[in-house]
């Protein structure tokens, strides 16, 4: 193992702006996925200090720590990590997880927290690793290892970062930085608040429902993916062109459209926030994740987001600013 002092990784949160939904199995095997996101400087810290007791881990955010303990079956997220740690031969230490946002908030926390540990593993153990093949190895690791229904947007956002373009093929993921666009990127990002709502879920349980339906040929979904798939090809024609408007407009249609995948997407609580959002200066709006709860994405009219934020302020008592991280999954301190 490389060092014997603290060494720090961390991965950025993800906003997807359109397309979500296209790259979760069955859907881009057969009719191929797109999606439009960005990094945020928001995200997940995971900390290795070594000492000579069994291997320990701990995290603020599920108020729980676990010890390395032999022949204990995998349960929850923590000894399933620890699993990682197991196999990879780190049996000593303390591992220390901190999020910025609750787990299961539709930011791609859990992908940011498996890229951040398997980013750790590699630059303990010595061991090179691209940023594709982080995200692949994380995307394997929670879908068949913690059993996750995931798509492999959040794990190849989060481990290569920045504003992109992505598309989802039977047999691989393409990705488009979109470059040379920094007066809309900035004008966009100046625009956006996430405003929580106050409870978390797990995605799986609500993209279950598209997974099945999609799995069954059920034309109504499909045709939707094939719309929302459109949408974020259109959206990033706008970034290039810089139409802000058409952009805004495509995410609502996008979040129209998102509704109708599932029964458990939206609720009243976050219709209703949406609605006062809407009356209050935001252009767009629309929940991030497969659903349910977690954050929304809000996008105000221009110049009206110090406004907008004291209004949302009434309805959330979370209501953050971001700005866009143009860097991926990394090992950001070796003290």
């Amino acid at each position: 193992m490389v060092g014997i002092k603290p060494v720090v990784s961390y991965s950025p949160l993800r906003i997807s702006f359109g397309g979500g939904g296209t790259d979760i199995s069955p859907f881009p095997e057969t009719h191929g996925g797109a999606v439009i996101n960005t990094t945020i400087d928001r995200g997940v810290t995971v900390t290795y200090k070594e000492d000579r007791y069994p291997l320990e881990i701990s995290s603020r955010d599920f108020v729980s720590s676990y010890i390395l303990s032999s022949g204990r079956k995998p349960g929850n997220v923590l000894e399933k990590l620890m699993d990682l740690f197991d196999t990879n031969e780190i049996r000593t230490g303390r591992v220390i997880i901190n999020s910025d946002v609750p787990p299961g908030s539709g930011l791609g926390s859990s992908s940011a927290l498996t890229t951040a540990v398997l980013k750790l593993i590699y630059e303990l153990r010595g061991k090179d690793r691209s940023e594709m093949e982080i995200a692949s190895e994380a995307f394997e690791t929670e879908k068949n290892k913690f059993g996750v229904t995931l798509g492999k947007q959040d794990p190849y956002a989060i481990s290569l970062g920045g504003f992109k373009f992505m598309k989802f093929r039977k047999d691989g993921v393409d990705n488009y930085s979109i470059r040379n666009q920094d007066s809309f990127v900035r004008n966009l990002e100046s625009r956006i608040l996430l405003v929580y709502t106050g409870e978390t879920r797990e995605s799986s349980d609500v993209l279950m429902e598209q997974v099945q339906k999609a799995s069954r040929n059920d034309q109504d979904v499909l045709s939707n993916l094939v719309v929302l798939r459109d949408l974020a090809e259109n959206m990033r024609k706008s970034v290039i062109n810089e139409d802000m408007d058409k952009f805004i407009e495509d995410i609502n249609e996008g979040w129209d459209i998102k509704k109708k995948l599932g029964t458990n997407v939206t609720n009243n609580k976050i219709d209703r926030i949406i609605r006062n959002a809407l009356d209050n200066g935001a252009q767009g709006a629309k929940l991030m994740g497969g659903g349910s709860q977690g954050f929304l994405l809000i996008v105000s009219k221009e110049e009206m987001i110090s406004e907008l934020q004291k209004k949302m302020l009434q309805w959330s008592k979370f209501v953050i600013r971001i700005k866009f991280d143009p860097a991926g999954t990394r090992i950001i301190s070796r003290f």
